[in-house]
């Protein structure tokens, strides 16, 4: 079969298609589609408003990921509203540490935290085992994180490994230790992953997969955990990387740290398919996107509060972010049910290569 015979076949397909959109979206149709919104918009707002919001005076909540960015964010603005922090810290004696000390309040308690280390998670343990012995444990954030970029080619295996045992491996070590703690107060888990984990973009593999896991991995514990009261939902941030360490200045340093070692670790046969320019190229994009993201993090900080003290928490929440008129992720995301797999793939490609 010729490929004229296949691209009028697509064509066919496109134009019947249009046409049945077109003699289906009648005024009538219209109107029922544009009532029905409202009605669940309607629905959405006096169902959250009649469950109400918990309240953060008697709730102890703990935070991994505080040295910077969202779980920094999160820990001083939780804090504020009379919350008791658990702040934990990969860096104990660095500036985001000492930040988070200098409240010098008996609310905000800052512990150093390894996701990635069996012993460090269980040192971790004890010591929130005896903060929690009257109040009892009421969330844990799961916001512990390593930004990456790479193409699948060039990332290291360690690199790979690196990534995973932060990002994902991080969040099921904490879940599991803490899950006896949040059982008893039928409890709160808030899991930040990323709109990356619900698209695929080049150059994201590494961190995609850990994405794509921390999904999966919430919404098995969300349906196991329903038996016991604990709640379980999933944060999806949009673009807020200028605001965090995943594109800011130390950040973008470290990015070029991991390009060099991936160059010194290429084959020579890789080296002749990806010059040393391509990861130059690559930099000139992230420096240029650090500066379309949102400002500030009060979005995202805001939608893991709900989730923690709503009395009727989503399962998932989609945070825009960018300065620009629409967040390319989240709205990607939201098109992608009324797409084909090839349709989808070339506007990702649009936007991305």
């Amino acid at each position: 079969m010729s490929w004229a015979v296949v691209y009028g076949l697509q064509a066919g397909m496109v134009g019947v298609g249009l046409l049945a959109l077109y003699f289906a979206l009648s005024i009538p149709t219209l109107l029922c589609l544009a009532t029905l919104g409202m009605l669940y918009y309607g629905y959405t707002k006096a169902r959250r408003k009649a469950a109400g919001t918990l309240p953060l005076d008697d709730k102890t909540v703990l935070i991994t990921g505080c040295d910077t960015g969202i779980g920094h964010a999160l820990a001083k603005y939780l804090h504020e509203r009379g919350c008791h922090v658990i702040a934990t810290v990969f860096r104990p004696e660095g500036q985001g540490a000492t930040a988070l000390r200098d409240v010098k309040s008996e609310r905000m308690t800052v512990l150093p935290l390894d996701v990635s280390s069996d012993d460090s998670v269980a040192e971790c343990l004890r010591h929130v085992k005896g903060i929690c012995a009257n109040s009892g444990l009421w969330g844990v954030v799961n916001n512990a994180g390593h930004n990456f970029v790479g193409d699948v080619e060039l990332t290291t295996m360690r690199q790979y490994l690196l990534v995973a045992n932060i990002n994902i491996y991080g969040m099921v070590k904490t879940t599991r230790a803490f899950l006896p703690l949040l059982r008893q107060t039928r409890g709160r888990i808030v899991n930040v992953t990323s709109i990356k984990g619900q698209i695929s973009r080049p150059l994201n593999a590494a961190y995609n997969i850990t994405k794509y896991g921390g999904e999966t991995f919430s919404e098995i514990t969300r349906m196991e955990m329903r038996q016991f009261g604990v709640k379980v939902s999933i944060i999806e941030p949009g673009h807020f990387g200028g605001v965090t360490g995943c594109i800011n200045k130390d950040g973008i340093a470290r990015i070029r740290r991991e390009f060099d070692e991936m160059w010194a670790e290429a084959s020579d046969e890789v080296k002749e398919v990806f010059s040393r320019d391509h990861f130059d190229k690559i930099m000139s994009e992230i420096e240029a996107d650090a500066g379309r993201s949102h400002p500030t993090l009060t979005p995202v900080v805001k939608a893991i509060s709900d989730a923690l003290f709503s009395g009727d928490p989503d399962y998932r929440y989609i945070v825009d972010g960018s300065n620009q008129l629409l967040d390319k992720d989240p709205m990607l995301v939201r098109v992608k049910p009324f797409l084909s797999d090839r349709l989808f793939d070339a506007l990702v490609s649009y936007f991305y290569l």
